[in-house]
């Protein structure tokens, strides 16, 4: 099986795993991630692409926040394994995807790739400006979540549990995570695009707390 094939075979994989996930991890979150990451690979002209892609379409498989029953480094190995793909390769998109997430990353600084850095970008983007928003929104929705507290602030967390367990608000969110992203990109193409996004965000605060204050009435 050629690499396009494995490719298409991957797509089919994700679009029906991810068919009943929620709306901000669903398959559009995965198809945003890929065109983001392919993109930025051809603008940094740096990593290989056959990782990327694949670490792009499977880096939810197994993702705690929208499937905890699920080992997603065994399901992943599994599937690339009966497609034919070398070992080496499920290793890099194995350790793309466990090095991926921001909570993965608040115990401090590991090694890096060229192909991880690209797809933790893409990703990334993908949580930040008008979709990330939207994104936020309704993953704080389908939780249950508070928009906003009023007195009660955003938080650092020291572990992956504490942020994983938090009931912050959405708002919060913003703080604690959205509006840190800009500064934590890896490639200049990352960096540049996340410029105007974080922008929107501010945009977008300043004038949920205008409403939300009365300062228009």
């Amino acid at each position: 099986m050629n690499r396009k094939e494995i490719l298409q075979f991957t797509e089919d994989f994700v679009r029906s795993y991810m068919a009943d996930k929620e709306a901000g991890h669903n398959w559009w979150h995965i198809k945003r991630v890929r065109d983001t990451a392919r993109y930025i690979r051809k603008q940094e002209q740096k990593g290989d692409l056959f990782v990327i892609e694949l670490a792009a379409l499977l880096h939810d498989i197994g993702d705690d926040k929208i499937d905890p029953d699920t080992n997603g480094n065994k399901l992943v190995r599994s599937f690339l394994r009966q497609e034919g793909v070398e070992d080496e390769i499920i290793h890099s998109v194995t350790e793309i995807m466990a090095k991926i997430s921001f909570r993965d990353n608040l115990h401090g600084e590991y090694s890096r790739t060229p192909e991880l850095d690209i797809v933790q970008d893409a990703d990334r983007l993908d949580a930040i400006g008008a979709i990330g928003i939207a994104r936020a929104f309704a993953y704080g929705g389908s939780k249950g979540n508070e928009i906003y507290k009023p007195g009660k602030g955003p938080r650092e967390y020291k572990n992956k549990n504490e942020y994983h367990n938090s009931d912050s608000s959405t708002i919060n969110h913003f703080y604690e995570k959205l509006l840190l992203l800009k500064d934590r990109m890896n490639t200049d193409t990352g960096k540049q695009l996340a410029h105007e996004r974080h922008r929107y965000m501010e945009e977008f605060l300043q004038q949920f707390f205008k409403e939300w204050n009365g300062e228009e009435l």
